[in-house]
């Protein structure tokens, strides 16, 4: 027995090492990509989409996926399903609620502080939009990060935890909700990465308190 023990520990020391290096190199390449977006592409993925948005089967498509990721109408409809059954999927609904409740009030307060305008806001002229950047606390701009797309990709998240086999399809609707949002001229693309990063990462750390493969 002590053998199998200590041919045991450096594997799974090797293996904790080896997730904890791909998480660091995930968190280091989102940076850089949240990074690229704001300086480089923010405005020039939303000119270059223009013509898209103009389109009215994308304009539909984008209000679609609005309404689905909408936080009101998502969260009931997944409670609605889940909370009737048994306890493995009440420990989902419970993770989902505490989910909701994280993502909501993180991204209104990372909204207000970072005080960033939508590309919608400079639509219309006449409204003397300021200069786009970040202005922080204190200013009624509120596009950075997406809620809708933190919504979307926190409820993937935890679908993929508790049916594997769908998770795919589960991230694909979620890239469809936030793909609307940037469609409808809502969000800059960085602040969809931003808000599909803080939605993964809530529902992770959930996940790690109530495991899905724990039916209790």
């Amino acid at each position: 027995m002590p053998n199998t023990q200590s041919a045991e520990r450096p594997e799974a020391s090797a293996h904790h090492r080896f997730w904890s290096r791909t998480r660091l190199a995930i968190v280091a390449l989102l940076v850089v990509a949240v990074a690229l977006c704001i300086i480089f592409i923010d405005q020039r993925f939303d000119d270059l989409t223009e013509p898209l948005e103009a389109m009215p089967i994308v304009a539909a498509l984008a209000l679609l996926g609005a309404e689905m990721g909408d936080i009101k109408i998502g969260s009931a409809l997944v409670l609605l399903v889940i909370v009737p059954a048994g306890w493995r999927w009440r420990r989902a609904a419970l993770t989902i609620i505490c989910g909701l409740v994280a993502q909501a009030l993180s991204t209104d307060l990372l909204k207000w502080l970072i005080g960033r305008p939508r590309p919608c806001d400079y639509d219309n002229p006449a409204l003397s939009p300021p200069p786009p950047g970040f202005y922080g606390p204190g200013h009624d701009f509120n596009s950075c990060p997406s809620g809708h797309a933190a919504f979307s990709f926190m409820l993937a998240t935890v679908a993929a935890a508790y049916f594997p086999r769908w998770r795919w399809p589960a991230y694909l609707l979620a890239t469809f909700i936030a793909c609307g949002r940037l469609m409808l001229d809502k969000h800059y693309l960085s602040d969809v990465i931003i808000g599909a990063a803080l939605g993964c990462l809530i529902a992770y750390l959930f996940l790690r308190i109530w495991p899905a493969q724990d039916t209790g």
